[in-house]
């Protein structure tokens, strides 16, 4: 029986390990909201902006309130000086993030 638990946790640990994913834990300098609701950001571990969703339709899986959500909580951090963790799945790192309309969406957005 153990021997089974031992075999499933050893799958399940490579399994999670082999989705490529990277987080950016950054300084918020920038949240520019458009009229078009283009929430785009500037943060420490890009040096240009980087769209992360829009306020009038959902972006790339993220709808409308989370994108409102998350623009407030920027918005927060920013005036507090503070720090956010960007979390996207995929390849990449923080200093290459495609910038402008090519951004991906992160998957969630977090307070440090």
């Amino acid at each position: 029986m153990s021997l089974k638990i031992c075999i499933i946790s050893s799958l399940f640990l490579m399994s999670s390990m082999c989705q490529a994913a990277y987080q950016c834990d950054v300084t918020v300098l920038r949240v520019l909201v458009y009229n078009s609701g283009d929430v785009n950001i500037l943060h420490s571990g890009r040096g240009d902006y980087t769209n992360i969703c829009n306020l009038k339709s959902e972006r790339q899986g993220v709808g409308i309130t989370t994108c409102a959500m998350w623009t407030s909580m920027l918005q927060s951090i920013k005036k507090q000086g503070g720090k956010a963790a960007f979390y996207f799945s995929g390849d990449g790192s923080c200093s290459t993030l495609p910038t402008y309309s090519a951004s991906p969406a992160p998957v969630y957005i977090g307070v440090i």
